[in-house]
């Protein structure tokens, strides 16, 4: 059994880690980090450049489309057939598309954030855990938004709160394996999507806590941190990594509220 005191509870040294949906954003940023930090790591994605992705940062690319089932199971078999077992499965793929709000939906764009965002993960955790041993773990990215909502957020906020409830259930299920299963909700963070919502992102950065627009690196450590022995104790648990976002009001909202009330 691994130990969980000392230094070494952190280590993700030689662990084999497979991230589904990370060639970009969160997922690259904590593939790297994991690289960084001595783990054997495969990333998965649609994107074709996904394999010179993969070799920048010194891990292995298999190409996988969460929306179709056929392609999780061959991606997991190829995974499988390099790996003798996976010690952390990491689920990262989404997407957040405008569907519109009820009176003007947009249903395929609905039905896609709802494939991709929750059934896309269902597929590659049903692929993936029976890969895994005992003291293995499932970290699945989620978000705030599966508690706290906004107009035009339907399909993207309900795939996330599935998302969340599908966290603990797994976490019962495969408690007797002794795997855990974790989420991560991740704030705002830099991505290559900035210039294009530059206002949005602004607003979403006041409205955190300490008023900070989080690069998706400083994400590693927490991913890193569930990955490893030092969270052994961790299942079927929320992990905040959100500046705060979802607690309430920043100072700094409160006071444009103000000064837009004096006007």
């Amino acid at each position: 059994m691994a130990q969980t005191g000392g230094s070494d509870a952190f280590s993700v040294t030689g662990r084999q880690i497979v991230i589904v949906g990370g060639t970009a954003g969160i997922g690259l940023a904590v593939a790297a980090h994991l690289v960084d930090a001595g783990a054997d790591v495969t990333i998965t994605g649609r994107r074709v450049e996904g394999e010179a992705i993969a070799t920048e940062i010194g891990a292995i690319f298999v190409p996988m489309d969460v929306a179709d089932d056929a392609s999780v199971a061959s991606g997991f078999e190829t995974i499988g057939a390099r790996l003798d077992h996976i010690d952390c499965l990491i689920l990262n793929a989404g997407i957040d598309e405008h569907h519109g709000e009820i009176e003007s939906l947009d249903l395929g764009v609905f039905e896609r954030v709802l494939d991709i965002n929750t059934l896309g993960i269902v597929r590659a955790t049903a692929h993936g855990v029976g890969q895994m041993q005992s003291g293995g773990s499932v970290v699945v990215t989620s978000s705030p938004a599966g508690s706290t909502t906004a107009a035009g957020m339907g399909a993207y906020s309900a795939s996330k709160a599935a998302l969340d409830m599908l966290v603990r259930t797994w976490a019962i299920e495969l408690g007797p394996k002794q795997i855990r299963v974790n989420a991560v909700l991740p704030g705002i963070v830099e991505s290559e999507m900035d210039s294009e919502s530059a206002p949005q992102v602004e607003l979403i950065r006041r409205m955190t806590v300490n008023g900070v627009h989080r690069p998706a690196r400083d994400l590693g450590p927490v991913f890193q941190f569930l990955a490893s022995p030092a969270s052994t104790p961790l299942t079927g648990s929320m992990v905040g990594a959100h500046d705060g976002i979802s607690v309430g009001y920043s100072l700094e909202v409160m006071r444009r509220l103000a000064a837009d009330m004096e006007d």
